[in-house]
């Protein structure tokens, strides 16, 4: 999947990225992410809204009905992966959203809030707290994390705080979730931001799953990386089961261009 398409097909598996930093008109861009799973013969998930009514507004361009989404997971509490949830109220439906409880604590970047208005859409949606590592939405489709933190070169970016327990404290994403697709010859890994580090996602699906994975998709949070950093995190992938790997949001344009060598 290029820029130029928000669409990819695997199987009986269809993917529609609804929003994104680089999609081409008609569909409209904003910084954010927002990714809809449709699988036959399964509930459809959406994975994140974005930060505005952007993704809802690309759903109706390319003839996709948000109504019939069952399931909504957020990857983690920022701004740019949440803010669209106070859109779907205008749907006149009360979607399930699963998500970790520290997804709910105020969030910045330096003194900049980047975190999401819970408070003025908690009653708008039921929310699933996830406790486990690994929870089960649909028959094939799972949600999983945080990621153990293990290689050492992958880390949360230290600017990004927290305010839990009346202290503002470093924030490690220890709320971050990211999508699988199980499917018979391998697993789709869907990832959000990847704070907590690419490689250790899919080193952690990879041992969830042990099946090679056939699409990674998703923002990779590589966009403010040394090209040291991005080197090694390509050569890392390039070295993993693998088969396709499309970096978009956050993964910046360094990163992309030597995924796609």
């Amino acid at each position: 999947m290029q820029n130029n398409s928000s669409s990819i097909t695997l199987g009986s598996t269809n993917l529609t990225v609804l929003c994104d930093d680089t999609l081409q008109p008609p569909l409209h861009s904003e910084h954010g992410f927002s990714l809809l799973v449709e699988k036959a013969g399964e509930p459809t998930v959406l994975f994140d809204t974005g930060t505005s009514d952007v993704f809802i507004k690309n759903a109706s361009t390319i003839g996709k009905n948000l109504t019939k989404v069952e399931y909504i997971v957020i990857s983690h509490g920022h701004y740019d992966h949440a803010g669209g949830l106070k859109y779907l109220t205008s749907l006149g439906k009360k979607f399930n959203v699963y998500l970790r409880q520290d997804a709910f604590l105020p969030k910045y970047s330096g003194d900049r809030f980047t975190g999401t208005d819970w408070e003025a859409i908690k009653d708008w949606f039921e929310f699933v707290i996830v406790k486990d590592k690994l929870i089960k939405i649909t028959n094939s489709i799972y949600a999983f994390g945080p990621a153990r933190m293990r290689s050492k070169f992958e880390e949360p970016d230290p600017n990004f705080q927290i305010i839990k327990n009346n202290e503002r404290v470093r924030d490690f994403f220890e709320e971050e979730l990211n999508l699988v697709i199980d499917e018979d010859d391998g697993i789709v890994l869907i990832t959000g931001c990847a704070h907590r580090g690419i490689i250790n996602i899919v080193l952690d699906a990879l041992e969830l799953f042990d099946k090679k994975i056939k699409l990674l998709i998703g923002g990779f949070h590589l966009y403010k990386s040394s090209e040291e950093k991005v080197d090694k995190v390509v050569s890392a992938l390039k070295n993993l089961p693998i088969e396709q790997i499309i970096p978009i949001h956050c993964s910046g344009e360094l990163a992309r261009m030597k995924l796609t060598l």
